[in-house]
């Protein structure tokens, strides 16, 4: 048992995609300072599930010798590790894959071009503190049981986002600088579902149900069918614009 020190460095030609595929971990990231693309530790309290990171041209993929996608114990004392650094200093795309895992990201400021995430069970706390600086082509996100935490969307500097699960709870808070138009799509089974807004972002959204029930707090005024700010009864700045199919659960609506 010991810790593993973690360096990738940025590939030398194409578009960097780094793809991070692990079984039952914690795993925590936020932006680094340095010249490398990704830096960090990795602890394995089992000696089990050794690291590997496989490099290919343009492509890094960070995973274990067999990844396991058991269920995550009840104490996190008994899985892997990471903590991890990633480079700013040129644009990649990302993709995690991961199974019953608890994962805690601070993506704000990285040049991220796409960003995906599956997650089979587990905790999903991912924020954007400060603005991508690189235009992101799609931010796609699914997940099976899992407790979804989305911070600062805006700030994700995303022009299409898509989100579909089953039976999870998410709470997705579109606070930052939203600087254009950007369409979000939401699919969900039996599922908790909050969506925040600030009352200064012109948001337009479409509420599909089967069974599900939509709460819709003050800040929000109801027309043709969907439900806008005020900011876009006005027609000013850049449009967010929201379709939620919640079929079976409970969609809220909310102004901060």
């Amino acid at each position: 048992m010991g810790e593993t020190p973690m360096h990738v460095a940025y590939p030398s030609l194409g578009n960097p995609h780094l793809r991070i595929a692990l079984g039952a971990c914690r795993f925590t990231a936020r932006p680094g300072e340095g010249e490398e693309w990704v830096a960090g530790t990795y602890n394995d309290p089992t000696d089990r599930r050794p690291l590997r990171i496989l490099e290919e041209e343009a492509s890094v993929t960070i995973t274990e010798t067999e990844p396991s996608l058991e269920r995550i114990p009840g104490v996190f004392g008994g899985v892997p590790r990471y903590d991890i650094e990633f480079g700013k200093q040129r644009p990649f795309a990302l993709t995690i894959e991961t199974g019953a895992s608890d994962f805690e990201l601070d993506l704000g400021g990285i040049p991220l071009s796409r960003l995906m995430v599956r997650q089979g069970a587990g905790k999903l706390e991912l924020g954007f503190s400060v603005p991508n600086p690189e235009p992101m082509e799609l931010l796609e996100i699914s997940s099976g049981a899992a407790g979804i935490g989305l911070e600062n969307l805006a700030n994700a500097n995303f022009s299409e986002m898509r989100l579909s699960g089953g039976a999870a709870s998410y709470e997705l808070d579109f606070g930052g600088a939203l600087s254009r138009d950007a369409e979000v799509s939401i699919e969900t089974g039996l599922s908790a579902v909050v969506v925040s807004v600030p009352s200064s972002t012109a948001t337009r959204v479409v509420a599909e149900t089967t069974l599900g029930s939509v709460d819709v707090g003050d800040g929000f005024t109801k027309r043709e069918g969907a439900f806008l700010t005020e900011v876009a009864l006005s027609g000013n700045g850049p449009a967010l614009r929201i379709r939620a199919g919640v079929r079976l659960g409970s969609l809220q609506l909310r102004t901060t």
